[in-house]
């Protein structure tokens, strides 16, 4: 058993899952922390359908041999409907990169008082040195990445809920998601969303990821994924006051001094860019094979798309997308667990 390999996979399947909305707590806010203690039992079940399903996907991916999503998509829908869920799932990927681009200028600016553009062209850079050596390129980045990700994260929440003094209450009005009313409904609207681009990342990724130990690697990234959740909500359910901010979680790490503040907001970047690399990744393989363009070429054709647009607000962009990535999920669900089932 190769356990470079389970890591590489887990890791991978943690940065498509962990973007922006997940590591600021807004994602985990609005879902879970909304609900209070029925949202901690939310993401238990969350943690249950990322673990189980990411195994059902890399099952699937190992056994119909797809080396991209719109093949995974046509096993899985058929040929008709699968073409159509493969244009609208490239539009989805294409607008995520621009949110993770916005939202990396976005931290430059608020943060660090630097030009957007700036922040949007250093990521830009980076996402170009991975895509450059293709799959290996996003599972080595990941590697690299998702550890520093987990300490800073966890070692601030689990700081905050251990050692802070917790805050009571302060009155802020709680805007709760029209469309989410429900702890368990809200808990698999999540893992839809997250899954869908779980899935084509996977499956971007064909045969890197096609190894028997490749299934062992989903299970144990969805339940790593679950313990980021918890340990985000039980901060935020510490300090209810900070549910008022667009980045709840820098907040809090800021509120525990200028340090905290400014490791959280490199986690904040490096789950804007992971996230990033995979939706790039996913586009390029899909162009390429579909429209016989050279990987390269398609790479700097990407991103020359991607930049200029990315001076776009970032809470607009992922207000927009996030509700179109959890219902588009909730059809690829089902299908999943029966094309896996009928075997």
């Amino acid at each position: 058993m190769n356990k470079r390999v389970i890591f590489q996979i887990a890791a991978t399947y943690v940065g498509a899952v962990m973007g922006a909305g997940f590591a600021s707590g807004q994602e985990i806010q609005q879902f879970f922390a909304n609900f209070g203690n029925a949202g901690i039992i939310g993401i238990l079940c969350s943690t249950v359908l990322f673990a189980g399903l990411g195994w059902i996907m890399l099952d699937l991916q190992k056994r119909w041999q797809v080396t991209s999503y719109a093949d995974f998509f046509e096993r899985l829908f058929g040929k008709r409907w699968g073409s159509r869920m493969d244009i609208l799932v490239s539009l989805l990927l294409f607008i995520g990169m621009v949110a993770m681009m916005s939202g990396a200028g976005a931290v430059f600016r608020q943060f660090f008082n630097l030009s957007p553009w700036l922040g949007i062209l250093i990521t830009a850079l980076i996402i170009s040195l991975a895509l450059w050596f293709k799959g290996e390129g996003v599972l080595w980045i990941n590697s690299m990445l998702i550890p520093l990700k987990f300490v800073f994260c966890i070692g601030i929440g689990l700081w905050a809920i251990l050692f802070a003094m917790g805050t009571k209450d302060a009155g802020i009005e709680l805007v709760t998601n029209p469309l989410i009313h429900n702890w368990l409904f809200s808990s698999i609207l999540y893992v839809s969303f997250n899954l869908t681009l779980a899935m084509v990342v996977f499956a971007s990724l064909g045969k890197e990821v096609q190894r028997p130990e490749g299934r062992l690697g989903a299970l144990l990234g969805g339940m790593a994924l679950g313990l980021f959740a918890l340990v985000i909500a039980l901060t935020l359910l510490k300090f209810p006051e900070v549910r008022g901010f667009e980045i709840p979680m820098v907040a809090v790490a800021g509120s525990l001094g200028s340090w905290p503040g400014f490791c959280y907001v490199t986690v904040l970047w490096l789950a804007m860019l992971t996230a990033a690399i995979g939706n790039g990744f996913s586009l390029i393989t899909h162009m390429e094979k579909k429209f016989k363009f050279h990987y390269k070429k398609a790479a700097a054709f990407l991103l020359l798309l991607v930049v200029p647009l990315s001076g776009v607000k970032f809470s607009l962009i992922v207000k927009m997308i996030y509700p179109l990535f959890g219902y588009l999920g909730l059809v690829f669900i089902p299908v999943l667990c029966w094309s896996w089932l009928k075997r």
